[in-house]
């Protein structure tokens, strides 16, 4: 029995996130099933997903349209993606993914610490921005019950 092609999970300790680790080239019936999966996990709500390439020995044709269909609909949520490729060739294939999906939230890293670093980071960035919308929004709320 062979290895599977991907793993995918959700990973709920900060940075919740949806990792998709592919393992090796995927064969047609491989490519709709994960796109499937991903389709369901997705759904729900605004996802980040962490997709790592490195494992992949080489470079596969057919991953592109999975992958480009899997971040237009991220982005489509309200979502993010950070792929994780180092090597040249794989780092090729998700530049072409974000630049078709025109995507100039996501991501592309050389190893796992790095996309855990850059998502975290960019959680505490939206938290804060959250924060100062809400205090300025309270602000603007008070003057104008204060002024009435």
């Amino acid at each position: 029995m062979s290895a599977p092609p991907y793993t995918l999970t959700r990973q709920v300790d900060p940075p919740p996130v949806i990792r998709l680790e592919l393992m090796r080239p995927l064969s047609e019936a491989e490519t709709a099933a994960l796109a499937d999966a991903l389709e369901a996990e997705v759904a729900a709500a605004p996802t980040t997903v962490l997709v790592e390439l490195n494992a992949l020995p080489r470079y596969d044709r057919r991953l592109r349209q999975t992958l480009l269909a899997l971040q237009r609909r991220i982005t489509a949520h309200g979502g993010r993606a950070v792929y994780v490729a180092d090597r040249p060739r794989l780092r090729g294939l998700a530049l072409w993914v974000v630049h078709m999906a025109e995507d100039s939230q996501a991501k592309i890293v050389g190893n796992v610490a790095a996309a855990t670093e850059w998502l975290r980071i960019s959680d505490h960035r939206v938290a804060a921005a959250e924060e100062g919308t809400l205090s300025a929004l309270g602000r603007l709320t008070k003057r104008r019950g204060g002024g009435s």
